[in-house]
């Protein structure tokens, strides 16, 4: 039997969970509908479906198969509809994002390449902690990169800039009239830092006249989420370090002060990141030029 028909019948019946269900949607026999499947688990070499008298289930193997499976079913069709004059980018794709920067951005972005391309599912997930883009069956992740070394799960992949981040030092009103403004980086020293687990931890660098400056900074507390610690500066828990983005809106309004403007910080960029099996689909390649364009790389 042919592969790729074998696994469009093991999709439909994953989907539905029902090989009567798949039989009646692709038109062929529940028994072939079987045999595509018990062809496919012989050549796969393990068990992909749990089956009962009255449900179809997906075993692990099956569950790590669909996902790959159902990319490669999409990517054919894609291809296909690249030929065609008037070819529209069908299909899902999966992408991961940091949850303040989703937060803050991705929502309108998302809309509009939704809208452009009305044949397209997006399956989006917020996280700040380091997914494994490729274990966890991602086509694209963005990842906020302040110059320090990339995790270890993101070595193998294929990395692009999206737009360049500047980072801002900022504290409520409240906490600086109680604790005093810093003048100078070393005074941090002596103040409440609200830090991150995974980026910059508890060294913020500066530049200065003479060059770099390192400062170690401590503080009651170290989180990995960005939107956490800037709920905890506006509520005058501390000095927050964080991308422009995330804090832009409560400097405007007030709520948050911006601190030492005569030492910058390290500038960082927006990656997109994408496994090298994904690097030339045109759903990925798409939705990263549109997010370069929007973001003004």
């Amino acid at each position: 039997m042919d592969r790729l028909t074998s696994m469009t019948v093991f999709a439909r019946v994953a989907a539905t969970r029902s090989f009567s269900a798949a039989a009646r949607e692709l038109g062929i026999s529940q028994a072939t509908a079987s045999k595509h499947v018990q062809t496919l688990e012989s050549w796969f070499g393990a068990r992909l479906l749990h089956r009962t008298t009255r449900r179809v289930g997906l075993t692990e193997a099956g569950e790590n198969f669909y996902a790959q499976c159902t990319r490669i079913l999409e990517d054919m069709d894609a291809a296909l509809e690249a030929g065609k004059p008037d070819a529209r980018l069908r299909g899902s794709l999966r992408m991961n994002a940091p949850v303040a920067f989703g937060a803050a951005r991705l929502g309108q972005l998302m809309v509009e390449f939704m809208n452009q391309n009305p044949a397209l599912s997006l399956d989006v997930t917020l996280s700040d902690r380091p997914v494994d883009v490729i274990e966890e069956g991602y086509d694209l992740a963005l990842r906020v990169n302040n110059g320090q070394p990339n995790p270890p799960l993101h070595s193998g992949l294929v990395s692009q800039i999206l737009a360049p981040l500047r980072f801002v030092l900022c504290a409520a009103p409240t906490y600086l009239a109680v604790r005093g403004t810093p003048s100078q980086p070393a005074d941090l020293a002596s103040h409440t830092c609200l830090t991150d687990t995974r980026h910059r931890g508890d060294v913020w660098r500066f530049q200065g006249p003479k060059g770099d400056i390192d400062v170690p900074v401590s503080g009651q507390l170290k989180t990995d989420n960005g939107l956490l610690r800037r709920s905890a500066a506006l509520a005058g828990a501390g000095i927050l370090l964080g991308p422009e983005f995330m804090v832009v809106n409560e400097i405007a309004a007030g709520g948050l002060i911006s601190l030492l403007p005569d030492y910058p910080l390290e500038d960082g960029t927006l990656d997109a990141m994408c496994p090298p099996n994904r690097a030339a689909s045109p759903k990925v390649r798409s939705l990263i030029t549109f997010l370069g364009a929007r973001l003004h790389v």
